[in-house]
């Protein structure tokens, strides 16, 4: 925009918005007129068109008189028997066309569309002639209907003769009151014609003063702004001379004091999405349009690695770094690379006056006077599509790498192994599905419905993890986080669990996604040759075989790597107890998550362990035997740090659940059942083996819904031991299940 259309754009903006103002106010008389007096004229056809229908009223009922006095004239009784039946059916369509809206013959046969009467005198006037004219119509209907048998001379049958007299008897009764009532529809036809004119003379006479006043303000800014602009002219041309001469962006000056000059380029208010920046301090406006959300994560590694204040605010960074431009004796070239702004996330209003989010660059050059630096220019270009583009790049390659790595390890994971997965994974998303659509009528059953559906991602996650399918894993994660979120959330409602169903569509859609490319690949139909060798006294560098429990060597090992750890794991007898085959996968989970807790929080360090003169490798023992014939008794043992009752104290009492006076009197057996409290953890992190306080807590419902028993033993620094007793359930047999109430269950803890 050139200089003087800028200048002229300031001087003249409040009597230009006057102007349109005036325009916009003629524009809005002028379609209210229109719409009125359309509305008039539609009111005027209905007016006559009431009038028409006494006339009609009154042509039936003469009709039927010169009908009944025509019986022995075969040719008036024709005639009159023709006009009865014109006046009967346009009488009844403009009836019906005044109650419902439609389409009706008016003057000259031609088609009108009349709107349905919505006034109260109308409709009444319409119900009362509704009532009247049903009876009076199937009279004449039933009049039309026998003129049909007529003899062949015109002779009247007793049937005309009988429908006729019926006929009169009913124009006698009824076409007064119908007269009446048509009078009225008349009559309230007209108030609402009479209502719209004096709205319109109203609009009028309103519209044309506000015009006046509006012209007289327009004349009295234009003479204020005269008298000023001498003043303004001058400090006006030389900032835009300034500014042209510069840069052609969306760009504008700062004085000193961080103060915007009064003008600026024409792209600059589309740019940052507001329409005065003159007068306004850059540091103000910066905090008002950045994003602060994401603007630390666009902003260049450069600017995050080099500028000492990271503690501050970015809009404060900004101020600082202006600030040194302003300084002399500073080079402008050495600090070009501490820009904070040179890729930006803001926040702009649109023109419907909805916020978008776009991405700007900010560039700064010094503008000297008098070889002195009179002002900084500020050029401002919006990057957002060079962002956006960068961004979905980006989502591509992170999705094709997560396709990949997905493909990857679908490869890698027994067939057999993966199809239980598959089935476990859509269990487990109905069962979700169906938590989610549970109907909740307090706040605590809306709260119950988070706790349960993070016991069922627990399952999945841990599911996901034994088999090593990162892919899964991390979605589940994602959604806990999700999860956690409402957890903490005050006022939860069951809308707030929307973003979570979304996660769980997506999380079925990938799951078919794998379950089709499996199919394609025939992956299900390589299953291995080699016969089943039993698991008794097996570890990680022992012979492997697949047979469903093969995994949890590689699950301890993937997890041990990730948390820089070195496990032994033994096994036995895992294979040697038939079991059902969902009861063989609960017991599976149970084996999953006392696994990962012995590694995420049993086993030490090798560094930590070289220190209390331990093997730098770890042992897990995982060993499950019949102790009698219906019970089986599951032992998950590790050479680790032992459970700390002075951690788990504290952390009880930093919940909130119990008071420091009320766990003063508990015993180590009491502190140590307090693990299997639901949401209890003593990690200091949320990880994705550790963090949530739903392991143990799943431990105890599948125990629980089986009727079992846990015991747990530790001793500091030596070893933890968790002991469970089981029914065994062949394949044959129906499991008994007992539900369980969120937090309920029962533990015995040995404290040797």
């Amino acid at each position: 925009m050139s200089t003087s259309l800028q200048f002229d754009y300031g001087k003249y903006r409040g009597i230009l918005i006057s102007v349109a103002l005036f325009l916009l106010l003629d524009a809005s008389v002028l379609l209210l007129n229109f719409y009125i007096s359309f509305e008039i004229a539609g009111d005027a056809v209905g007016v006559n068109l009431a009038g028409r229908q006494r006339m009609l009223s009154q042509r039936m009922a003469k009709t039927l008189f010169v009908l009944d006095s025509s019986r022995t004239d075969p040719a008036a009784f024709n005639a009159a028997y023709d006009e009865l039946l014109l006046s009967k059916t346009l009488f009844d369509d403009t009836l019906q066309a005044f109650i419902q809206g439609g389409p009706v013959r008016g003057a000259g046969n031609a088609t009108v569309i009349l709107d349905a009467v919505m006034n109260r005198a109308g409709r009444d006037a319409l119900h009362n002639t509704s009532q009247l004219w049903r009876p009076y119509k199937n009279a004449v209907d039933q009049l039309i209907a026998s003129a049909a048998t007529k003899k062949p001379d015109g002779e009247l049958t007793p049937e005309v003769e009988n429908a006729l007299a019926a006929a009169v008897a009913m124009a006698r009764l009824h076409n007064l009151p119908i007269l009446d009532s048509m009078n009225d529809l008349t009559l309230s036809l007209e108030e609402v014609a009479a209502s719209k004119a004096k709205r319109l003379r109203l609009i009028q006479t309103i519209g044309i003063s506000l015009a006046i006043v509006n012209f007289l303000f327009i004349l009295l800014h234009f003479v204020r702004q005269l008298r000023d602009s001498d003043v303004v002219i001058e400090k006006a041309r030389r900032e835009t001379t300034e500014i042209l001469d510069t840069v052609n962006e969306g760009l504008f000056l700062i004085d000193h004091q961080l103060i915007i000059g009064e003008q600026y380029s024409a792209k600059l208010p589309h740019i940052l999405g507001m329409s005065a920046v003159a007068g306004k301090s850059f540091h103000a406006l910066l905090e008002s349009i950045i994003n602060p959300a994401i603007a630390s994560s666009v902003a260049p590694s450069s600017v995050l690695s080099t500028v000492p204040s990271l503690d501050l605010s970015l809009a404060e960074t900004a101020r600082q770094y202006v600030e040194l431009l302003f300084d002399p004796a500073i080079k402008e070239k050495l600090i070009g690379d501490l820009n904070p702004l040179n890729k930006v996330a803001v926040n702009s209003v649109q023109a419907n006056g909805d916020l978008c989010e776009k991405y700007l660059q900010f560039t700064f050059a010094r503008v000297y006077q008098e070889r002195a630096i009179s002002h900084v220019l500020v050029t401002v270009q919006d990057i957002s599509a060079q962002v956006t583009l960068a961004q979905a790049l980006r989502d591509s390659r992170q999705h094709n790498d997560a396709q990949l790595q997905m493909l990857t390890s679908l490869l890698h994971t027994h067939p057999q192994l993966l199809n239980e997965f598959i089935n476990n994974s859509f269990q487990c998303f109905t069962r979700i599905h169906g938590i989610l659509q549970q109907p909740t009528k307090t706040t605590q059953a809306v709260r119950d419905k988070a706790v349960a559906i993070f016991r069922e991602l627990h399952h999945f996650k841990g599911e996901a993890a034994s088999l090593k399918l990162d892919f899964f894993e991390n979605a589940a994660h994602r959604m806990e986080d999700s999860l956690a979120q409402l957890r903490n959330k005050q006022d939860l409602t069951g809308h707030d669990y929307a973003t979570l169903a979304e996660q769980l569509d997506k999380l079925i859609n990938d799951t078919r996604q794998v379950q089709q490319l499996t199919a394609r690949l025939g992956q299900f139909t390589l299953v291995s040759a080699q016969a089943p060798r039993s698991l008794n006294n097996q570890h990680i560098t022992g012979s492997r075989r697949n047979d469903g429990w093969d995994h949890l060597h590689d699950f301890v090992q993937h997890i041990a790597l990730r948390n820089g750890k070195r496990v032994q794991l033994v096994v036995s007898g895992l294979s040697e107890i038939a079991l059902a085959a969902d009861y063989a996968q609960q017991l599976k989970e149970i084996c999953i998550q006392l696994l990962r807790n012995a590694v995420v929080h049993g086993i030490e360090t090798p560094h930590d362990r070289a220190l209390s003169e331990k093997p730098q490798t770890g042992r897990i023992d995982l060993r499950l035997a019949a102790i009698a014939p219906a019970e089986m008794e599951l032992m998950v043992m590790d050479d680790g740090q032992g459970l700390d009752t002075v951690a788990i104290r504290n952390k009880a009492i930093a919940l909130g659940k119990w008071s420091e006076q009320e766990m003063d009197g508990w015993s180590s057996e009491q502190l140590r059942s307090v693990i299997f409290h639901p949401g209890f953890t003593t990690a200091k992190e949320v990880t994705k083996d550790a963090g949530r306080g739903a392991g143990l807590d799943l431990v105890m419902q599948h125990v629980i819904a089986r009727r079992g028993k846990i015991t747990v033993a530790s001793r500091a620094g030596e070893f933890c031991r968790f002991v469970i007793h089981l029914p065994i359930v062949a394949p044959a047999q129906v499991p008994q299940e007992v539900s369980v109430s969120p937090g309920s269950g029962h533990a015995d803890v040995d404290g040797s």
